[in-house]
C-alpha cells in the first residue's frame, strides 16, 4: 500500500473524531432510555444499528470494510452481522459534476470519445464505483464501471487507522485469542484489490475464461480498448432485476439455481478462483430464462492449494455425514491453533462439531448452510477457535451464495455445491 500523508491522516483521524462525538452525543441518552425500557436484546439491536447508520456517514471504506467483516460470524454478533448486511444497497449515487469531472480525467471529456451518447444517471453505484449506461456509435450498448474519484488516498488513510486501532484493541482481555490482525489484513487486502482497476480487470477476465464451459452462465465481456484504470468498459447485459426469478417457471428457476451452484463447484474445487462477493447485486437471471449473469469479480481469490484440499475434504464429509472429519478440517484451518490443528481445546471442538454435522448433514438430510454455519460459528466461539481468514472468507462466500441461489429458486439443493454440474 502506498505511504499515506501526514495531513491526510490527520483529517481523517479529525473527521472521524467528530463523527463519534456526534454518535455518541445522539446515541447515549437514547440506549440508556432503551436499556431502561427493554431487555439486552433490545439494546443490543438498537446499538448495533446505530452503528451501522454512522458507519454509512463514514465513508466507502468503512462501509465496503463493514459489508466484508460482517461476514466473520464467528468473530462478531450475528445481530451485528444481520445489520452490517443492510450496508450492500446503502450507498449514495455520484453526483453529475463528480462523474463528469471523473470521466474528463480518465478521457480528457464528460462524454468518452468512443460513445454517442452516455446516460447521466447511474444504473447501479456501490462504495467503490457507479455504473452508466452508453451508447456507441453503430448502436450497441456498453456499460461504464466509473470509480469514485479521489476515493483511493481517503480508503488508504482509512485503512492505516483501522490497522493501528487493531494492534490496539488486540491488547484488550476480551480479545486475546482472537486472530483480528489476520482478519483486518485480510480485508484491507480485498478492499485494496477492489481499487485496482487494473486487477479487477484481470479478474473478471479470467472469471470469464475459467466459467465459459459452464451451460447457462454468463460473464460480461470488458472491453480493454476503451477502459483505463478508473473507469471499464463492459458490454451491457439488459434486463437485470433482482424480481426477474418471480416472473419465471419454476423449471427455469431450478435448472439455472443448478447452473450458478455448478459455477461456484468450478471456481471453489476445480480453477482455484472464487468470486468472494456473491451477493443478489452481483449474481442475476435474465428475463427470458437463457442464463445467469455473475458481474463484478473486484473481489475474488486465488485459494492455496492446501486451502482447497481443505474445503473440499470438509464438503466431501458434510455429503457423507462425517462429522469427525469436518471437525478435524475446521481444526486444522484455526488460526489460532498450531501447525498441525493441536489446541487443548481440540477434542471436545471436533466432538461438538461432529455432533453439529450429525444433526445438519448427510445422507437423506435437508441442509441448510445458513443454519449449519451458525452451529459452526457458535461452537468456534465458545471454543475461542477463529478460522484463519483463507479459510473462512470462502466458506462466508459460500453462506452467501446459498442465499442468493434460494432466493433464485427456493428448493436448490445446496450440497450439491460439492459435486455440482448444470442440467
Amino acid at each position: 500500500m502506498d505511504r499515506v500523508p501526514p495531513h491526510l491522516l490527520a483529517q481523517r483521524i479529525c473527521a472521524l473524531a467528530l463523527a463519534g462525538l456526534v454518535e455518541v452525543t445522539v446515541t447515549l441518552p437514547a440506549l440508556l432510555a432503551v436499556r431502561l425500557l427493554h431487555d439486552r436484546q433490545a439494546t443490543h439491536h438498537y446499538l448495533y444499528r446505530r452503528l451501522t447508520h454512522r458507519i454509512q456517514s463514514l465513508g466507502p471504506t468503512f462501509i465496503k470494510f463493514a459489508q466484508i467483516a460482517g461476514a466473520r460470524r464467528d468473530m462478531l454478533p450475528a445481530a451485528l452481522c444481520d445489520e452490517l448486511s443492510r450496508l450492500h444497497d446503502s450507498v449514495r449515487p455520484l453526483p453529475r459534476p463528480a462523474a463528469a469531472r471523473a470521466l474528463r480525467a480518465a478521457y480528457g471529456r464528460a462524454v468518452p470519445p468512443f460513445l454517442a451518447r452516455l446516460d447521466p444517471e447511474p444504473v447501479a453505484g456501490g462504495s467503490i464505483a457507479c455504473v452508466y449506461r452508453g451508447v456507441l456509435p453503430d448502436g450497441q450498448v456498453v456499460a461504464l464501471k466509473l470509480k469514485r474519484p479521489g476515493i483511493d488516498k481517503t480508503m488508504q488513510a482509512d485503512l492505516a487507522l483501522i490497522r493501528a486501532l487493531t494492534r490496539r484493541a488486540e491488547r484488550l482481555p476480551m480479545l486475546r485469542g482472537m486472530p483480528m490482525a489476520d482478519l483486518v489484513g485480510y480485508v484491507s487486502q480485498a478492499i485494496l484489490g477492489q481499487l485496482d482497476f487494473r486487477q479487477e480487470a484481470a479478474n473478471i477476465v479470467t472469471l470469464r475464461a475459467n466459467l465459459a464451459d459452464v451451460p447457462a452462465v454468463e460473464v460480461p465481456r470488458l472491453r480493454p480498448e476503451w477502459s483505463r484504470p478508473t473507469c471499464l468498459v463492459f458490454d451491457y447485459i439488459p434486463g437485470l432485476d433482482t424480481r426477474t426469478p418471480t416472473t419465471l417457471p419454476d423449471p427455469v428457476r431450478a435448472r439455472l439455481a443448478s447452473a450458478v451452484l455448478a459455477a461456484a463447484h468450478k471456481m471453489m474445487f476445480v480453477d482455484g478462483f472464487v468470486h468472494c462477493d456473491p451477493h443478489p447485486g452481483n449474481v442475476y437471471l435474465l428475463p427470458e430464462g437463457r442464463a445467469a449473469v455473475i458481474l463484478d469479480a473486484g473481489y475474488s481469490v486465488h485459494l492455496p492449494d492446501r486451502v482447497r484440499e481443505l474445503i473440499a475434504g470438509f464438503f466431501a464429509g458434510l455429503a457423507t455425514g462425517d462429522g469427525r472429519r469436518c471437525g478435524e478440517i475446521m481444526l486444522a484451518s484455526m488460526a489460532n491453533a498450531d501447525a498441525d490443528g493441536r489446541t487443548e481445546n481440540a477434542e471436545p471442538f471436533v466432538a461438538d462439531i461432529a455432533e453439529l454435522v450429525e444433526r445438519c448433514a448427510g445422507p437423506g438430510r435437508a441442509f441448510d448452510m445458513a443454519s449449519f454455519g451458525n452451529g459452526v460459528f457458535e461452537t468456534q466461539s465458545a471454543h475461542r477457535l477463529y478460522a484463519a481468514s483463507d479459510f473462512a472468507f470462502p466458506i462466508m462466500a459460500l453462506m452467501i451464495l446459498e442465499s442468493t441461489v434460494r432466493g433464485l429458486w427456493p428448493g436448490a439443493d445446496f450440497t450439491r455445491v460439492g459435486v455440482a454440474t448444470a442440467s
